[in-house]
């Protein structure tokens, strides 16, 4: 019987105990072996992980946001043991793009189903140290998004949250000169975020970056994003809306292996949506690097 560790989150946004139990019943009567650990704070994911694998635990499960899914997803990057996802956050954007459903019992199918996926992941090198993210990773308006909406507006609001963050930030939209440097390219621009995406959904189902990114292909997707005001954002939020960001003068798009980031002034960053220090930021891929439990692509 495959043993099987479920770290949960309760602090999540969407990490009801009964969705859980739903979940976990359904788990066990598909034949794992399952326990639960719950976190306490900030590195419990991990710990809880590492020890797990070193107990023999051959799946581990993220029970909660994004930054739940990665924090145990970074211990089990080139082991090959598999993350499975039962999406409780905010935004569920990993989860999202793997088309994992929000519904308990329907995640708990995608992990007994087995079907593994090997995606790539992000290598983050900021002020704060090296992480890895699965997502996305970015410098500027962005992070300070995800800073600044709070934990409790997110459990009242899930996603709606961001949006009403968003509006009021841009009312005052700081914008850098950014040098950003590829492999093969050095660009130079003003804007108001840069991102690095792995994931090509923002907002799964909603918000789309580009249609030809996909988190398995060995790279990386970098966009620059610049608005000078609230009407210029929505104008940006509007063109990828209608999956047309090549026509809009404030989008910029790149594709690199690794990419580094500095900016005329101090930045924060972010990670799958957790604060990850500041700039200057280096990034690099490395490809199919975890396992996720997902529905085949179709």
């Amino acid at each position: 019987m495959t043993r099987a560790l479920i770290i949960t989150n309760p602090a999540a946004a969407r990490a009801a105990k009964e969705g859980l139990a739903v979940s976990r019943r359904r788990l066990e009567a598909g034949g794992l072996a399952v326990e639960v650990a719950p976190t306490a704070g900030p590195g419990d994911a991990a710990r809880l992980a590492q020890a797990a694998l070193a107990d023999g635990a051959e799946l581990l499960i993220a029970h909660g946001g994004d930054g739940t899914a990665m924090e145990v997803g970074s211990v089990l990057v080139g082991t090959g043991c598999p993350l499975g996802l039962l999406p409780a956050g905010t935004g569920n954007v990993l989860a999202g793009n793997l088309r994992v459903r929000r519904s308990p019992r329907a995640a708990a199918e995608v992990i007994l189903a087995g079907a593994s996926r090997l995606i790539d992941v992000g290598r983050l090198t900021s002020t704060a140290g090296v992480r890895y993210f699965a997502v996305a990773a970015g410098a500027g308006f962005d992070a300070e998004l995800m800073l600044r909406t709070l934990q409790r507006h997110k459990r009242r609001f899930g996603v709606g949250a961001y949006v009403a963050t968003a509006v009021g930030l841009a009312t005052a939209i700081t914008r850098a000169d950014v040098r950003v440097e590829t492999e093969d390219a050095l660009h130079e621009a003003r804007a108001a975020t840069v991102l690095v995406a792995n994931c090509g959904e923002l907002i799964p189902g909603l918000l789309p970056l580009a249609s030809r990114i996909v988190p398995d292909d060995g790279m990386l997707d970098v966009a620059l994003l610049d608005a000078e005001s609230l009407a210029g954002a929505a104008r940006v939020a509007w063109r990828l809306l209608l999956r047309r960001p090549e026509v809009d003068r404030g989008i910029t798009l790149l594709r690199a292996r690794a990419v580094r980031v500095v900016a005329d002034r101090v930045l924060p960053v972010q990670a799958d949506g957790e604060a990850a220090g500041a700039t200057p930021m280096a990034i690099e891929v490395v490809p199919r690097a975890l396992a996720v439990l997902a529905p085949r692509r179709a």
